[in-house]
């Protein structure tokens, strides 16, 4: 049984993928099963797969009919073998060194999770001034204080929300699995991963070359244009909810909301789209119905009724209350 399985989906890289498999084949540490999950590529990248998988016996293959990042990663999640999971993307590139120091930190502290230091590259692999991840140090933290960092950054807290700079006890996936066809997977499943976790390695290493193209899925705009968002946005509210911290929750759901009153930055024009907004902004009076019963507030309950009522008049609400808070003139 190998050490580690590195799950890389592919899907439409041919310019990539054979770096990117280099990458992973060159490592300093050599306990690997590498697990090219091919997610019905209509390209050279099939035949690309099994090409790799003749020069190297760690390499193993799976053809799958399209159905996502999210599945294929599921794939490769049932398929491994190892005792650790890392993901890879087929456009990215791993450091050398990159799975020995994670294995070797893992080892030290007994981790449930560590995660590596990453830097952007454009598609030429050169590294980009910014975000600056510089700023990152080598620690052990839990899972509050995981939360702690991520809410204090901005830009650079990418760190600790992506799926592929990290080394999973296979463990944590028991039971976990991505969200298939949504566009922020991992940050659908972050929560229930740190939940899991008791220890938690950071590295400063920058092991992960995060190639910025323009053909990726994370390239196609502001995050704030998907309902992907809001929806995550609610699901996190629940779970900070549940962990007792009503504060950070509300402010996550304020944040949800905000982004479902911006109605024309959303796609509409299907009524499956309609449907998943009107399920987005019930989801917000469900929220406020969760906290007010949490917390006995009264001015909650009224929220969650407002908001039952729809996102015009809640909007409208919160505009009179600010004009009665503001000083006369």
């Amino acid at each position: 049984m190998p050490t580690v399985s590195v799950i890389i989906p592919v899907y439409k890289v041919e310019r990539y993928l054979d770096a990117c498999v280099e990458s992973v084949i060159g490592q300093t540490y050599t306990d690997l099963e590498i697990l090219l999950v091919d997610d019905g590529s209509p390209d050279c990248c099939p035949a690309m797969c099994d090409v790799w998988a003749e020069k190297d016996p760690r390499i193993r293959v799976i053809h799958r009919k399209n159905g996502g990042l999210s599945a294929a990663r599921n794939t490769g999640i049932e398929a491994a073998s190892g005792k650790f999971l890392i993901f890879t993307d087929s456009d990215d590139r791993m450091e050398p060194d990159a799975v020995r120091r994670a294995v070797e930190a893992q080892r030290k502290y007994d981790a449930d999770l560590v995660l590596y230091n990453l830097t952007y590259v454009d598609e030429e692999n050169r590294p980009l001034p910014q975000p600056d991840f510089s700023g990152f140090q080598d620690e052990v933290l839990c899972e509050d204080e995981v939360w702690a960092r991520y809410f204090a950054l901005a830009e650079t807290r990418i760190y600790y929300v992506v799926a592929w700079n990290k080394l999973y006890r296979r463990s944590l996936f028991r039971t976990l699995r991505y969200a298939p066809g949504k566009r922020y997977e991992d940050q659908f499943l972050l929560p229930y991963l740190l939940g899991q976790c008791g220890t938690i390695v950071c590295l400063a290493y920058p092991g992960y070359r995060y190639v910025q193209r323009k053909g990726s899925i994370m390239a196609a705009g502001s995050s704030r244009n998907y309902l992907d968002r809001p929806e995550f946005l609610l699901e996190w509210t629940a779970c900070f909810a549940r962990r007792g911290d009503c504060l950070r929750a509300e402010g996550l759901l304020n944040d949800a909301i905000d982004n479902l009153a911006e109605k024309q930055r959303f796609d509409l024009t299907t009524p499956a789209q309609q449907a998943r907004y009107r399920a987005a902004c019930h989801g917000c009076a469900d929220a406020y119905r969760l906290l007010a019963r949490t917390t006995g507030q009264r001015s909650m309950w009224l929220r969650a009724t407002l908001l039952r009522m729809g996102l015009p008049v809640y909007k409208a609400f919160l505009r009179h209350k600010g004009k009665a808070a503001s000083p006369k003139n």
